[in-house]
């Protein structure tokens, strides 16, 4: 709180005091001027009562009140000094002020509750199927929302060594736990191979956990897929392919350009699944595999000979091949596919989990500049379909390919990739990959190395319903590419639709054939790097339906190019949010394809988060962005510290005044009443920057009102329910090293 504001609460108890010594006149004076707010600043207290006061009294209670401002203005001038303490760098300090968030509640009519939406409330916009408790709880509170990513941000960085904890972390994310603190064999009871003698030992240890790991899970994996319609399905000998094109049909069939398939068994079997058993036994599955490849690489180094063929070997899990270090052709899916070594080439449906045949499918690559192409058919590389689908690659400059799911997806199973380091190249020709998942777990996970993502849409952490996609890479320079031309759309005037890069997805189906089906959630986290994210509409940390899309970058230079519902952007009783904790970032700077409606922005009951921690940053922002709420939702931009530079596109249009005319930098349009429940919901959209000496450039002439500049607040109250706030503050101090602008 800045001196003036504190001088003008000492100009207000001087006034009320001067009433007071007025003798003969009836006083109306507070019981309490103040009254405190658990763990907040004073406010003011509006009870009061009528008296006849004597002139001696009244002088008396004048000299108390101004003591009593003064010690008010010591406690406020107190209370900024201590907000004024730069809280840390790390994540979890990315956290609103408690001071300031209070301010904005009280402005938002909110002094007496926390500013989201109660489960009550969200209701009101349809219990959809398989909606996650999760996502639900999540709209109570915004505040709760950023806590929330960032844990789990580093939660998942920290994580990055054990698969097994990722995944069961997914599996929490859909409202399942298992797993947790698992247990395994004794290593004295591991059976070596007597076939693969000849190897050297670590390898055949290696084998011999991996087979041991496959056998163990696999009971468990089989009461996931043992109800009445996935027994008669899968028990059908049907293909794979065909199988594939029933549980997809949900998300690929229309009528009319809506939603709507004839297939009614694919909608009934989400329902069907044991994801209680699933996640079980991926958590079981992934803990083997983990403690066999932490030993492999303590062991002693070692030569890895040539084989002349591959050895292939039957186990009671599928089988077994071995590969030498030489540069192998492998054209043959098997269960279990171990390389020693050699830049090799994997062509086809490699660790892809299919029931019942080989619902465990594993490839581990010990090193190498490999390629996997899996683009002549669908499904590919770390995929499960009714199972689990793991690739571990220890080394080298890799290079993955598939044209449709694949490079770690899920469908009713766990997808997981592993790629421990080089510079590697990810490319999904058209969508679902890269961590993406619909009833169940998919994760990509990159611990080193300067990479590239590539996809046409819904890849690079889509999780859709009842899934978790998740996209961790660790560190590196990396670029995140959802094409233009992936899947454009006249709706969005010609740009793509993605659904990409930590997205939540939904099926609509109300415009369809009903059967509308909640998302899940999309996370993406990049741990450092100087980093590139690229993509159209519906990217960067969005949600729909029902969905949760988080893209947590944690350090780095990073550069930002998006459309509409982009950059912690939601519609449709879903939640966006998108965090980059440090460095001098460029969000579409000199994209002149950008249109409107991105970076904490919200609509129709959702609600957008879009935080920058750190660093002199700049921005392009048109009307609907940086913060802005469209019919009952919560839209918030908050850049914590940096001098910025907002380069601000607005012309105010007389024929659309409700919508049009909602200006960047905090603000809510309204709408006429429409007589229903969405009467009762607030609107609220809220800007804040908290540090740095920052440049507001218009283009055009500069909305109506308050001036939105550097120092200053502004708000629009636009009809009872519609609230918009912008404060630009300066709270913490300047890093002084940081690059100006």
């Amino acid at each position: 709180m800045g001196r003036r504001k504190w001088f003008a609460r000492v100009g207000v108890a001087a006034k009320l005091a001067h009433s007071y010594a007025e003798p003969g006149l009836p006083v109306t004076f507070p019981i309490s001027l103040y009254r405190r707010s658990p763990g907040q600043l004073l406010l003011p207290r509006t009870d009061s009562y009528h008296t006849d006061i004597p002139f001696m009294i009244q002088m008396l209670i004048c000299f108390r009140l101004t003591l009593f401002a003064l010690l008010i203005g010591a406690c406020v001038l107190s209370a900024h000094a201590q907000q004024s303490t730069w809280p840390g760098a790390d994540r979890p300090s990315l956290r609103l002020p408690d001071s300031l968030w209070l301010d904005i509640l009280k402005q938002a009519g909110h002094a007496d509750r926390p500013l989201g939406y109660t489960d009550q409330q969200m209701r009101w916009f349809g219990n959809e199927r398989h909606r996650l408790r999760t996502i639900a709880l999540l709209f109570g509170d915004v505040r709760s929302i950023t806590r929330y990513s960032g844990s789990l941000a580093v939660q998942l960085v920290q994580a990055a060594g054990d698969p097994a904890a990722v995944v069961r972390t997914g599996f929490a994310l859909t409202d399942v736990s298992a797993g947790r603190f698992m247990a395994l064999p004794d290593s004295a009871t591991l059976q070596l191979d007597k076939r693969i003698a000849t190897l050297p030992f670590a390898v055949q240890r290696l084998v011999a956990r991996i087979v041991a790991g496959a056998a163990d899970a696999r009971p468990w994996l089989d009461r996931a897929f043992a109800s009445g319609p996935l027994i008669e399905l899968l028990g059908s000998g049907a293909s794979i392919d065909s199988v594939y094109r029933l549980v997809t049909a949900p998300w690929v069939e229309e009528r009319l350009g809506q939603s709507a398939t004839l297939r009614r068994v694919s909608l009934e079997l989400p329902s069907a699944i044991d994801r209680e058993y699933l996640a079980f036994a991926s958590v079981l599955f992934l803990t083997h595999l983990n403690r066999a490849l932490d030993e492999f690489r303590a062991a002693p180094a070692t030569t890895m000979p040539m084989l002349a063929s591959p050895i292939v070997l039957t186990t009671p899990v599928g089988e077994l091949r071995i590969s030498g270090a030489g540069s192998d052709l492998l054209d043959r899916p098997v269960a279990l596919s171990i390389d020693l070594g050699g830049d090799d080439v994997y062509r086809g449906r490699h660790a892809v989990g299919f029931a019942p045949a080989a619902p465990i499918a594993v490839v581990v690559d010990l090193g190498g500049n490999d390629t996997y192409d899996a683009s002549a058919s669908t499904l590919g590389i770390a995929s499960g379909l009714f199972g689990i689908g793991v690739v571990v690659d220890l080394d080298g400059n890799d290079s993955y390919r598939c044209r449709e799911s694949g490079i770690a997806s899920a469908w009713y199973g766990t997808g997981v990739l592993i790629d421990q380091a080089g510079d590697d190249r990810y490319v999904v020709d058209s969508l679902w990959g890269q961590g993406a998942a619909h009833i169940g777990v998919a994760a990509l996970i990159d611990h080193k190395g300067n990479d590239t993502y590539t996809c046409a849409q819904q890849s690079q952490a889509l999780g859709s319903t009842l899934g978790a996609g998740i996209l961790l890479d660790v560190e590196g320079n990396d670029e995140y590419l959802a094409r233009d031309d992936g899947n454009p759309s006249e709706l969005y005037h010609g740009q793509s639709v993605a659904m990409s890069q930590g997205c939540g997805y939904g099926r609509r189906a109300d415009m369809g054939d009903g059967h509308s089906l909640a998302g899940g959630f999309g996370v993406l986290v990049d741990g450092a790097g100087d980093d590139s994210y690229h993509a159209t509409a519906w990217s960067q940390g969005c949600g729909y339906w029902w969905g949760a899309g988080f893209l947590e970058d944690l350090g780095g230079h990073d550069t930002y190019r998006n459309g509409k519902y982009s950059l912690g952007a939601a519609a449709h009783f879903a939640i966006g949010l998108h965090s980059d904790l440090s460095g001098n970032d460029r969000y579409n700077v000199g994209n002149a394809a950008t249109i409107n409606q991105y970076q904490g922005h919200a609509r129709d009951g959702s609600i957008g988060i879009s935080i920058d921690g750190d660093g002199n940053d700049r921005y392009k922002l048109l009307r609907h962005c940086g913060g802005v709420a469209d019919l009952a939702s919560i839209g918030l931009f908050w850049d914590r510290r940096g001098s910025d530079t907002f380069d601000l596109v607005y012309a105010a249009d007389t024929t659309n005044v409700g919508w049009n005319n909602t200006p960047p930098l905090g603000g809510a349009t309204t709408y006429p009443l429409s007589n229903t429940f969405r009467d009762d919901l607030d609107a609220v959209g809220v800007f804040l920057d908290t540090g740095g000496d920052d440049l507001y450039r218009w283009e055009g002439a500069a909305p109506e009102g308050p001036p939105r500049q550097n120092g200053a607040r502004w708000q629009s109250h636009r009809d009872p329910r519609s609230w918009g706030i912008g404060t630009d503050v300066e709270i913490y101090p300047r890093d002084t090293n940081a690059v100006q602008r």
